[in-house]
């Protein structure tokens, strides 16, 4: 069963069609990448597929439960948007157990999933520390700790790694490998960092003016130009 599957998804807001038809499937355990220019569509694919925003047409399933039962969608995801806040007051342990109570974790339990977490992003020494003492780089790593809280199936991820130094960028695609690798969830990465998607995803959808211009294995989709780039340019430019 695909832990994603889209239909003929579609957006429209009045005249304009923010997402046209968009049809895929992403498999469990894939890191997806999901490219297009600044307003291609990719926020918006995202936002219904995380039932922020309701279809105009087309139907999708994530972890095989269908987009018309939100409540239970969200049960099967997690997600950092691009512009995630963050409590400044709480602390690292804090804010992760009190989003796993939100989830109905006993408060031993949700002790116990927030000192797993914090370790597993690399956060346990700073976990007593106030969020608002933390870098751009500890806050996206606690951000994607707050979105495997539930044990998701699907995970959105919406530019990570924007605005980090190099280091902090490959801790950041290092936590990404690991959540496919080892937790076994489907990720999906929008960026347009095309480097991100060549170190850590397996396929690539590209989009553009809201439309489908490739989706599949990244060695598929570049066999044509023989790189991402310039598959990426030829789809994307000169378009109206």
């Amino acid at each position: 069963m695909a832990a994603i599957e889209a239909i003929d998804l579609t957006k429209r807001y009045g005249a304009r069609t923010a997402l046209d038809g968009l049809t895929f499937a992403a498999q469990p355990g894939e890191v997806v990448g999901l490219l297009g220019p600044n307003g291609a569509g990719k926020t918006t694919t995202i936002r219904l597929l995380t039932t922020i925003l309701e279809p105009t047409a087309g139907t999708f399933t994530v972890g095989g439960v269908p987009g018309t039962e939100p409540d239970r969608v969200r049960r099967q995801i997690g997600v950092l948007p691009e512009s995630a806040g963050y409590p400044g007051r709480q602390t690292g342990t804090e804010y992760l157990r009190y989003a796993a109570r939100l989830f109905g974790r006993s408060r031993a339990d949700a002790r116990a999933v927030a000192e797993r977490l914090l370790a597993d992003v690399g956060l346990a020494d700073r976990s007593s520390a106030r969020i608002s003492a933390y870098s751009r780089g500890m806050r996206q790593r606690l951000g994607i700790a707050r979105a495997l809280v539930n044990e998701p199936a699907v995970v959105f991820l919406d530019e990570p790694t924007l605005g980090l130094d190099p280091a902090g960028q490959h801790e950041i695609l290092a936590t990404i490998g690991d959540i496919a690798g080892h937790r076994g969830a489907t990720v999906v990465l929008s960026t347009h960092t095309l480097s991100e998607v060549e170190q850590v995803c397996g396929t690539v959808i590209i989009l553009d003016h809201g439309r489908l211009q490739a989706a599949g294995p990244i060695d598929e989709v570049v066999a044509g130009t023989g790189s991402l780039s310039a598959t990426f340019r030829a789809l994307t430019e000169d378009r109206s």
